[in-house]
């Protein structure tokens, strides 16, 4: 008798506790006096909706057992797997997964208003039994880069077991842990604060955009933020009803709609839905195809390069962009900016580079060892430009060692470029979005975002670069050559090259009759035929009874064997 009435006096101290701490007049009081939906006809003490004085094998448990079924969370991402809900989350799964009545208990069923039921379906607090979409539970956290276990004191805290469950996040006995949203959350959860306390790395250290943004955000997930800053994690995670492919994510119909739910709008500076509305975009409005575990040892779900032809293509932000890294940080060539912080890629080498440290190994994740690219093996159609030599990975193109390459992932081999604006050098390197990029971002002395999101120009170009031929050559036609190439330079005996004026003024050739603008491989080509990114363009450029060809003899001289415009070029030697 003596030990049920201290039983007792313990359940009547928890009922009411400190302000910041009591049951009596919260969400989780059930009883006749209590302020929720679900409330007892009768009953007047909170406590016995979950606490029994005492059962011999049940603790001070009073809910029934919600048994098997619970199907539990899964991420690609996730080095641990969760299995059935153990511990104190089988307590709380006895109400919020919706199968069994708020007034059933191991001691007999509470009469309540209206009849005892389980909490209804569509209610936020009914979890039902599918917790793929909700944080994960009943597992032990393994501590890693992104990751780490609570402090010892912390608020947050694991069970006994050493196993995240539902009482890590929230108090039962506590609903205003956080001051502001409620929600039983053991601490205040505004700028991330709750979520970081284990995943350490999710604002890059503090210098991530989404962690500093200004930028005006309200949500029912955090009443008290106006900015998206304050907000955390909120605007793009939910802990409870995510997307069931794992990450928490808010829903959507495309791999990219959470993040253009804010960067297609007025949220943000620049609208990427806009870009990606072009002629030329990275865009595939996919779902469910992109994995955030790809990886090119095709280790997890996902593989990329892709090793398929059939395999279906995709790009999503995410491919590039790292939510909780990027930032604005400036970078030189060829070295990563902020906005690629935090993403891996792949090395001239063909290996995994994790963060990617030059912009091309973010490029190369799609663009180099990939077997489907839709242009490769073609020779119409996708691009209409028919190469004598060609290779369509770039990472085998921009290798050091391969005939000739734009200095992307090393300087150029050429060291007579007069026409070179400054700050340029032939010592100089560059990026890919040099030259594939919005046609009016700021490359261009536009407004428009940087990057490739999108292009009016085919393939991607910042500025007009024009492939047809008799071309008429002006400032416009061939803009993107003359963004690096001094015009004047260029068309004149100073560029080494008396013969450019000729061939592109006079005969209406264009660049590309001549030029590869990436490059020439070692596997399509060799130092000798295909110095200074000459491949000829087969549309154009005609055999004159052997293939076209053309050989360099040494610096600033060259011959070429082909037919061009109906004249032949048999052994023709000029400086090149």
């Amino acid at each position: 008798m003596k030990q049920w009435i201290l039983v007792a006096a313990f359940l009547a101290s928890a009922a009411h506790a400190s302000p910041g701490g009591r049951v009596a007049g919260s969400k989780h009081d059930l009883s006749v006096t209590g302020p929720g939906v679900y409330r007892a006809a009768s009953e007047r003490n909170p406590c016995v909706f979950c606490h029994i004085s005492h059962r011999s094998g049940t603790g001070l448990t009073n809910r029934p057992d919600i048994g098997g079924g619970h199907r539990p969370y899964d991420s690609s991402t996730m080095s641990t797997r969760p299995g059935a809900p153990t511990g104190a989350s089988r307590l709380c799964l006895s109400c919020h997964d919706g199968t069994i009545a708020v007034g059933r208990t191991r001691n007999g069923e509470i009469a309540m208003m209206g009849g005892s039921s389980p909490i209804a379906v569509g209610r936020k607090s009914n979890l039902g039994t599918d917790l793929r979409g909700s944080h994960p539970i009943s597992f032990r956290p393994a501590p890693g880069r992104r990751s780490a276990l609570p402090p010892s004191g912390d608020a947050v805290k694991l069970d006994r077991s050493g196993e995240v469950q539902c009482t890590s996040c929230h108090d039962p006995h506590a609903e205003w842990g956080d001051p502001q949203v409620g929600k039983f959350l053991v601490k205040p959860s505004a700028g991330a604060a709750l979520c970081t306390t284990c995943h350490t790395s999710v604002w890059g250290q503090g210098l991530s955009s989404h962690a500093t943004s200004s930028s005006a955000w309200t949500s029912p997930d955090a009443p008290s933020a106006t900015t998206v800053a304050q907000a955390g994690c909120t605007p793009c995670h939910t802990s409870h009803g995510g997307d069931v492919r794992g990450r928490l994510l808010r829903q959507g119909t495309t791999d990219d709609d959470l993040c253009l739910a804010c960067h297609a709008a007025t949220t943000t500076r620049h609208d990427i839905g806009r870009e990606l509305g072009k002629a030329s975009a990275h865009v595939s409005r996919s779902r469910g195809i992109h994995d955030p575990a790809e990886k090119t040892d095709g280790a997890g779900r996902g593989r990329l390069p892709e090793v398929s032809a059939g395999a279906p293509r995709h790009v999503a932000c995410v491919d590039c962009h790292n939510p909780h890294a990027s930032n604005p940080a400036p970078a030189i060539a060829p070295a990563t900016g902020g906005a690629l912080a935090g993403v891996w890629g792949v090395g001239i080498d063909g290996q995994r580079v994790d963060p990617a440290r030059f912009e091309y190994e973010v490029c190369l994740k799609c663009h180099g060892d990939s077997a489907n690219k839709p242009q490769t093996g073609a020779t119409t159609g996708f691009d209409r430009v028919q190469r004598a030599a060609q290779d369509f990975n770039l990472r085998r193109v921009f290798e050091p060692s391969a005939a000739s390459y734009h200095p992307v992932a090393a300087p150029g081999k050429n060291p007579l470029v007069p026409s070179l604006k400054a700050p340029y050098s032939t010592a100089s390197m560059i990026y890919c979005t040099d030259c594939h990029a919005s046609d009016d971002g700021a490359g261009v002395g536009g407004a428009g975002p940087r990057g490739p999101h999108g292009s009016s120009y085919a393939h991607l170009l910042e500025r007009q670069y024009l492939t047809s031929d008799r071309t008429i050559e002006g400032p416009s036609s061939y803009a993107l050559c003359y963004k690096c190439h001094e015009r004047t330079v260029l068309l004149s005996n100073a560029s080494g090259f008396p013969s450019h004026a000729k061939h592109v003024i006079g005969s209406a050739t264009p660049c590309s009759a001549c030029h590869d603008a990436h490059g020439v491989s070692n596997v399509a080509g060799n130092d000798r035929e295909n110095a200074h990114l000459v491949s000829f363009d087969l549309s154009i450029v005609k055999s004159s009874g052997v293939p076209p060809s053309y050989s360099s003899d040494g610096p600033g001289h060259g011959s070429c064997n082909l037919t061009c415009h109906g004249r032949v070029h048999d052994g023709v030697s000029d400086r090149y």
